[in-house]
């Protein structure tokens, strides 16, 4: 067992020995041969060190020198086992590590590195979800690491996060949301065929205008049985039927059962945007903008009273002329102005599902680049890192005057 200065020497007389080798090779190298060899010397300086620092560890570890008979010993020294690191430095091959016979001994170097080695894989797991091509994640990893990272070994670190993933589709609902928007966004994904199945999302948003993305589940169609197991899971985290005042969504047949069913206090609201898309589908195109407007003045009203009086003339307008339209107008009435009852300040903020939609903007950009979801665990994994990272830009930025 050495002293630190011994140590420190011992590294010294290393370092100076492989700086000898890299200038003997500066007159007869060019630039890029020279570059080489300095990042050669550099990594056999940082094997060697390694090496140095791992015996002595070993030594102090079972407590006796080499042949040493002691009371104080506590294993012997069975071989050596052979590791490669990824260090700051690049990939180091082939570090010498002494190994006892009882097994157990890890030099606290290597430790050090291993916990190097998750940063790594970290990094590129967010550059995978924000949309790098595993090409160019190779060639970043090898600016940092010295090593590129293969498409193979890409894919494997995406899949160390699966924990975590669970862990935030399963976290608890700790706060009181007042409002919830829910919505089916479809995107494509790969099974025996490429499928467009429906995501199923949840937004709840705060007395104050504090958002957060609660969850996400792949249902495959917007089934009433699909809707229900998704809420369902929302309460059992802990989201309080009884304080969701309101409920945002699209006129979805299976959805609209399923609210009825799990949030049986909450009023819902008829997403306007969605429903205009639908008015627009049963009138005439030359006839929209006129119809438009006029359903605007039901729609947009500036209080409750006014919307319904509206609707009562353009119903007994068109009642005739356009019968599906306005069936279409009368069914959903309650809904479409459910909005009206909350304070005017929040009502652009909770008459549609827009607030989905644009937090899905950054998921859409990615699977653009994507085309199609290779499977539903890289959708999954996707979601969940881009979704995670909205809650993350939402945490500061709460509705003002809400």
């Amino acid at each position: 067992m050495q002293t630190k200065e011994n140590l420190s020497q011992t590294v010294k007389d290393v370092k100076v020995e492989i700086i000898k080798d890299v200038f003997k090779k500066e007159n007869t190298a060019n630039a890029e041969e020279l570059l080489d060899a300095i990042e050669e010397g550099v990594r056999k300086f940082v094997r060697t060190t390694l090496e140095v620092y791992a015996k002595d560890e070993f030594l102090r570890y079972i407590g006796a020198r080499p042949y040493e008979r002691t009371e104080k010993r506590k294993d012997y020294r069975n071989g050596s086992l052979h590791k490669t690191l990824l260090t700051p430095f690049g990939l180091i091959e082939d570090v010498n590590i002494p190994r006892g016979r009882k097994g157990g001994f890890v030099p606290k170097v290597i430790e050090r590195f291993k916990a190097f080695k998750t940063k790594i894989a970290k990094i590129v797991v967010e550059m995978f979800t924000l949309g790098i091509s595993t090409r160019k994640i190779k060639k970043i990893t090898k600016i940092i690491a010295g090593n590129g990272i293969s498409k193979t070994e890409a894919s494997r670190l995406n899949k160390t996060i699966k924990g975590e993933i669970t862990a935030w589709l399963n976290r608890p609902i700790k706060k009181k949301f007042s409002f919830l928007f829910i919505d089916g966004v479809f995107l494509k994904i790969r099974r025996k065929i490429i499928s467009r199945e429906a995501i199923l999302c949840a937004v709840g948003m705060t007395e104050s205008g504090e958002k957060e993305f609660l969850g996400f589940l792949p249902g495959g169609r917007e089934s009433r049985e699909a809707w229900e197991d998704f809420l369902t899971h929302l309460v059992r985290r802990g989201l309080d039927p009884r304080a969701v005042k309101l409920i945002i969504s699209d006129g979805c047949p299976g959805m609209i059962r399923a609210i009825k069913t799990i949030f049986p206090y909450s009023d819902h609201q008829h997403c306007l945007f969605h429903k205009m898309s639908n008015l627009r589908a049963k009138c005439p195109r030359s006839e929209w903008p006129l119809i438009k407007a006029k359903i605007h003045k039901i729609y947009f009203a500036l209080n409750e009273r006014d919307a319904r009086e509206n609707a009562r003339a353009f119903i007994k307008e068109y009642k005739d002329i356009f019968p599906r339209l306005v069936d279409c107008i009368k069914k959903d009435l309650d809904s479409c102005i459910a909005y009206m009852k909350h304070p005017f300040r929040r009502w652009k903020h909770i008459r549609t599902t827009n607030i989905i939609e644009r937090g899905f903007k950054e998921v859409k950009r990615r699977v653009k680049v994507m085309e199609t979801f290779p499977t539903e665990e890289s959708c999954i994994r996707i979601l969940y890192s881009l979704l995670r990272l909205q809650n993350e830009n939402w945490e500061s930025k709460p509705i003002a005057s809400f």
